[in-house]
Order: C-alpha cells, then sequence, then structure tokens
C-alpha cells in the first residue's frame, strides 16, 4: 500500500486539541482540592482525578468524545469530520436500512420500552422470537437475552455458582466475569493467557466437583482468538464445566459467523454455556446466554439480572433479530472484515507499531506507560483520526494501548489515511 507515504492537508483550523468534555472543572480547580473525608477521599478516585485533570489541561484527554451522528468509519465530532478506528461495528451494520427499518416498527408497535422486567410484564414476543434465532445460531436448545452483556456474564457466574465451587479463568477474562465471581463469593483460580498446559496443571491442582472454566472466543484487549478445541480436551479430562464469552466473536469466527465452534469445526454442545454481545458485530444492544433448555429456564427464574433489570427494548430487540438475519445473508461482509483487519494490522506492523498476538478485527497498538498512550491518541486526533487508549485497570500499565477495531465498512481510502496518520506521528519511538 502507499499509505506511509501519503501526506493529508489539513486546514491549520483543525489542528486543535478535542474540547474540555468537564465544562471547565479541572480549569481553576485541581485535584488537589479534593477535600478530606469527602465521598471522593479513596486512593482510587484520587488517581483518576489526578490523571483525569492533568490530561484535560494538557489536551491529551481524548476519551468520551460525543458523536454527532451515526458510527462508521467516518464520524462528526466538535463540527469535525474524524476518521474512527475503534468502532465495535465489526460487520459495518451500523445504519444498514433493513436493521433500522427493523427497529422503527418494533418501536411502533411495542413503544419505546418495555415497561417491566422479564419475569414479570416486560417480555415481548420479540424477545422470544430473538431467542429462538440465536439458539438456532449457535446450534444449541434454547437462549436467554439480557439487556447487557456484562449483566449476562454476572448471571451466568452468580446464579450457578458459590462458596463451594471453583472458577478457573483465563487471566485476560473480561471484568464482567470477574464481578460475577464476586457476587457469587465463588474461589477463582487463573491460568496462562491461551495456555491449555497451564489450564491442565491448575485443574490437576484445585479442580473440585463443580468447577467452570472460562475463556473468550476472541479477547477484547489483544485480539487473539482462544484456542477452544484444546481447551475442550482439557476441561473434558478433568470433568469441568467451560464456558466462552464470544462478545467479540459473534459474527466474526466461522464461515457463516456462528462463532468459536463453527470457527474450528466442533459440536456447539462441547461447550455448556455461551455468552455473546448483540452491540458488536450485532448493533444493538444487549447480551444473551445459550445452552441447555433447562439450564436457561432455570436462569430466567435464578439470576438476579433477568429478575430485576429492566428487559431490553424493543427496538435493539428487533434490531438484534434482523441483525442476525443479515448476517446469514450477507457473507461478504466477513471477507472484507478480513481483508481490512489484515491490511491494517500489516500496514502498522511495517511502520514499526508493535500489534501484539492480534488475529482478528481487534488491533492493539502496544506502546510503554499510560501517557505514553494518551499522548499518541492526542496526537492521532489532531492528524483527523480517533483512536482509543487502553490504560490500567484494563490492561497493565506497561502494556497501555491504543486499540483499534477493522470494520467491513472501511474502504481502502479509510486505510491508507489511517496509516498515512501513524507514519506521521512516528512508529517505532513510541514502542
Amino acid at each position: 500500500m502507499r499509505a506511509a507515504t501519503m501526506t493529508r492537508q489539513r486546514d491549520p483550523e483543525e489542528l486543535r486539541v478535542p474540547r474540555d468534555r468537564f465544562g471547565g472543572l479541572f480549569r481553576d480547580k485541581s485535584w488537589h482540592e479534593t477535600p478530606a473525608g469527602s465521598l471522593l477521599d479513596t486512593p482510587a478516585a484520587r488517581a483518576w482525578l489526578k490523571l483525569v485533570s492533568e490530561g484535560a489541561r494538557a489536551g491529551i484527554y481524548t476519551h468520551q468524545p460525543p458523536l454527532e451522528g451515526r458510527s462508521g468509519p467516518r464520524v462528526e465530532v466538535d463540527g469535525h469530520s474524524m476518521l474512527l478506528l475503534s468502532s465495535y461495528d465489526y460487520l459495518g451494520l451500523v445504519g444498514h436500512r433493513g436493521i433500522e427499518q427493523k427497529a422503527v416498527e418494533a418501536v411502533r408497535r411495542y413503544g419505546t420500552g418495555t415497561g417491566g422486567v422479564r419475569l414479570l410484564t416486560g417480555t415481548k414476543e420479540l424477545h422470544r422470537e430473538l431467542e429462538a434465532a440465536i439458539a438456532g445460531f449457535k446450534d444449541t436448545e434454547r437462549a436467554t437475552v439480557f439487556s447487557s452483556g456484562y449483566l449476562a456474564n454476572e448471571a451466568a457466574i452468580s446464579a450457578l455458582f458459590g462458596p463451594r465451587d471453583l472458577v478457573v479463568l483465563d487471566e485476560l477474562c473480561h471484568r464482567s466475569v470477574i464481578d460475577g465471581c464476586r457476587l457469587a463469593r465463588v474461589p477463582v483460580r487463573r491460568f496462562r493467557h491461551n495456555d491449555p498446559e497451564h489450564l491442565d496443571a491448575v485443574l490437576a491442582r484445585h479442580a473440585r466437583d463443580r468447577t467452570i472454566v472460562v475463556v473468550e472466543g476472541i479477547y477484547s484487549m489483544d485480539g487473539d482468538v482462544c484456542p477452544l478445541p484444546d481447551i475442550v480436551n482439557v476441561k473434558n479430562r478433568h470433568g469441568a464445566f467451560l464456558m466462552v464469552d464470544e462478545a467479540h466473536a459473534l459474527g466474526v469466527l466461522g464461515r457463516r459467523g456462528r462463532g468459536s465452534h463453527e470457527e474450528f469445526g466442533i459440536p456447539s454442545s462441547e461447550v455448556d454455556l455461551w455468552m455473546g454481545s448483540l452491540s458488536k458485530a450485532i448493533p444493538a444492544s444487549g447480551g444473551y446466554l445459550a445452552g441447555r433448555g433447562d439450564l436457561m429456564v432455570y436462569l430466567e427464574h435464578g439470576s438476579a439480572p433477568f429478575m430485576f433489570s429492566a428487559a431490553l427494548c424493543p427496538s435493539a430487540t428487533a434490531a438484534a433479530l434482523e441483525a442476525l438475519a443479515v448476517i446469514d445473508s450477507e457473507p461478504l461482509r466477513r471477507v472484507r472484515l478480513r481483508r481490512n483487519a489484515d491490511q491494517l494490522r500489516g500496514g502498522l506492523q511495517d511502520l514499526g507499531f508493535d500489534t501484539g498476538k492480534s488475529a482478528s478485527p481487534i488491533v492493539p497498538v502496544i506502546v510503554n506507560g499510560v501517557h505514553a498512550a494518551l499522548e499518541l491518541a492526542r496526537d492521532l486526533w489532531l492528524e483527523g483520526v480517533m483512536a482509543s487508549a487502553i490504560i490500567p485497570p484494563a490492561v497493565p500499565r506497561s502494556e497501555s494501548r491504543l486499540r483499534l477495531c477493522a470494520t467491513a465498512a472501511m474502504r481502502d481510502e479509510h486505510i491508507e489515511q489511517a496509516l498515512a496518520a501513524f507514519a506521521a506521528v512516528g512508529g517505532t519511538r513510541r514502542t
């Protein structure tokens, strides 16, 4: 590609740091002024306020940019057109006319909200239709929809496990799984990331009668893929259960986008509990769990997020249902997605950036230190590119990064502009 040598002529008026997102809160007031004994008098609060106030004053705080329209490869922010490199819209389905039409029809028929929780008065026909479609998609007996993927993970662990059981996590599992373990007060052991041999050793030493292994199909920070067949072999050898979080894998992995089991050609039943998101490749909101029918029925009566959280709104439910049909009928989106991910990742590597072990649309750009990540995001902003800086506690300080996401909606010129911007801000000096 010619991206590394491209230059982009920009209006000097565009070369401005991100606007203050805090209404001048830190302009005349320092984080040091947090009163002793206040709600913010904790080490975590003081550390965050210090970082945010310094970032805001230095113009390197690029989080929470308010988009002025739909997400996509190009977005409007602060009155300027920006190239967006960190959207979860992997298949480019945000703005899909058919999906939007179904969402509008759902609002007209069911209203904007459900008026209740799922267990009582919040369940609509649409919820059951979506759950049946998900079960068919994942080749399971039944599926249950929750109002967010975070709640789905919390529900699975907290409803099924307790202090006498054991959860064994890949060390890079999502925070929502960890919070579910805390809520359940279940003992937790970790194994080295994507290391089936270490998992085998952990299970051999610590497994209990009811032990569940939890992994992700695609890991959200590193973009690498779980070696699912090896994980299945290990859990079978020890008689453990297995849960797979496919928040970033649904619609992406597999010939038809069915996820990890299709990618590796293993029966869906080898996994006891599938979790997925409706806000990544599927352009809606919510999450789901899928598995045996009796297991799903129990979760609909024994998990707090299902019983005590408002039902997923009709528009999101209808959008997710239609998106599953689009994933089936438009397979070329996955072809474009994989091509774009390869081009973006390869171009960054050629420029000297560290993309870790990425093998998916998630492409990290790993730098050494929090401020290095924040400054890189700011420098790219000045080049007209939005890329999310990921810092502790999401990743270790020494592995701070930008997390880029390729999408099927990107065209060659978008990737060329992205690589030109990275070339302009410099590669090897960042790593």
